[in-house]
């Protein structure tokens, strides 16, 4: 979502070859001297055996050796300057690959850390998290009866996730209150949600993952059982994901051979990916929500729609990504994902560095674009001050309801009503001083908001509905 919830939290063959010639060099240990490539890695060979066995702040371990290892691929590959291409450790791999799954074994919750504190930003729908209660906007304290600081908010993950039909028990902080709810984990389905809003069909699609394409042929086919002839698909949000689903989805709602994009290696050879037919679904009206998240297939997608089924584009400007990449294994367990082609839409538009516009650009709330509030320990704000942080503030409180006069950081008097109201609300010390309990509760409170009341705070969405009924 937007950086608020962004904040939340917290996817050539020679470069292939080189990384392969170098795992294999220095963790191995062969090397064939003789030609100029080879001199070469002899060279980063003896600086790894300085390192190694005679820098000063060197270790004589494996686990060293292969950190300097994966540390030179890191800067080899960060230093050609390419965002999208990065080396991947096995274990970096693995996210990576689980972070394209369409499923997943949990709870259903995403959060993120805010001042150690695990908030709980969006609870999945139809999720046994849901189910027991949990809400956006809880605070995680414990896990099974330990707590978040014994485990580590960096081990929070590993220790909620399990095998299915298990129990976990959750800990939240709700207002002032722990409440402990007990949760039986199972699958969770996270890239396809729809339903019907007045008539008209909404698909959210949060990315092109593996198994997102057969779901999402599914929702449609739910659609058609209940007459849908107006549809919106949200993209917001949508970093992309696998060219093959792109193309199932695509081929969704356009002609067998219609061109989805246009793709160029180094060389200038074009490559047509062209949808394959089948199963077509028609609608009167579609139209496309997009943000500056928006990326990659998301983009392929909105242009190939835009020019194909004259789809109409709601939101702001994507992120312009306008290159692909590939992901190679390599011998010892890691990879290197590295972009080989880059692609054009059916009518030859290259969005790189540019993004697509809107047809009709509609913003969010402005807080909707922050990140969450921090104080620092020991630190608050009061009447007469002026801080960046009373600026955050007073726009949470405008989102929330509470009448604020200005958001330009200036703590007025009418700042300080707001806030008292606010804490007399969530049941906090009433000090009508910005401190750390009530910025964590003002951040509970706007993901709460946000997640429970979508459809009124969703300026882009309620938008996108008035102009479909056009």
């Amino acid at each position: 979502m937007r950086n608020f919830l962004k904040g939340l939290f917290k996817v050539l063959l020679v470069v292939l070859l080189c990384a392969v010639t170098f795992v294999g060099g220095l963790v191995v240990g062969s090397y064939n001297g003789g030609t100029t490539l080879d001199r070469k890695f002899k060279t980063l060979q003896t600086v790894h055996e300085i390192l190694l066995n005679d820098f000063y702040f060197g270790q004589s371990t494996d686990e060293y050796s292969q950190k300097l290892v994966d540390d030179a691929i890191y800067g080899m590959v960060k230093a050609q300057g390419d965002i999208h291409s990065e080396y991947m450790s096995a274990s970096e791999l693995a996210k990576f690959t689980g972070s394209l799954e369409s499923s997943f074994v949990g709870i259903g919750v995403t959060y993120t850390v805010v001042d150690n504190q695990i908030l709980v930003v969006n609870v999945i729908r139809s999720s046994p998290a849901e189910a027991s209660g949990v809400l956006a906007g809880d605070i995680i304290v414990a896990v099974d009866g330990e707590s978040v600081e014994s485990i580590g908010v960096d081990n929070i993950a590993d220790r909620i996730k399990g095998k299915v039909g298990t129990e976990v028990v959750v800990t939240v902080l709700r207002g002032i209150e722990n409440i402990d709810i007990s949760i039986i984990r199972n699958t969770i389905s996270n890239t396809v949600f729809s339903e019907v809003i007045d008539g008209i069909g909404v698909i959210t699609l949060t990315s092109f993952s593996d198994g997102t394409g057969k779901e999402f042929k599914n929702h449609l086919d739910y659609l058609k059982e209940n007459n849908v002839t107006k549809l919106i698909i949200d993209l917001r949000d949508n970093g992309g994901g696998y060219a093959s689903t792109l193309n199932t989805i695509s081929s969704y709602f356009l002609d067998k051979g219609d061109i989805v994009m246009r793709e160029y290696d180094r060389e200038g050879n074009e490559i047509l990916d062209v949808a394959k037919g089948g199963d077509k679904y028609y609608y009167d009206k579609i139209i496309l929500l997009a943000n500056g998240y928006s990326a990659s297939s998301s983009e392929v997608f909105i242009l190939a729609m835009k020019e194909n089924c004259n789809a109409i584009i709601v939101g702001e400007k994507t992120y312009g990504k306008g290159v692909a990449q590939v992901t190679k294994m390599l011998m010892d367990g890691s990879a290197i994902k590295y972009t080989d082609l880059i692609w054009k839409s059916g009518n030859g538009v290259y969005i790189g560095g540019t993004g697509i516009a809107p047809d009709y650009e509609v913003k969010l709330h402005d807080v909707l674009y922050m990140n969450y509030l921090n104080i620092d320990e020991g630190a608050f704000y009061h009447y007469d001050t002026v801080s960046d942080k009373v600026a955050q503030m007073q726009l949470m409180l405008d989102f929330l309801g509470y009448g604020v006069d200005r958001v330009d950081g200036y703590f007025s008097q009418m700042t300080k009503e707001a806030l008292v109201s606010f804490q007399k609300d969530r049941k906090l010390e009433v000090s009508g001083v910005l401190d750390e309990a009530s910025a964590s509760a003002l951040n509970s409170a706007v993901a709460r908001s946000w997640q429970l009341e979508t459809e009124k705070y969703d300026t882009q969405m309620n938008f996108a509905l008035d102009l479909i009924k056009q």
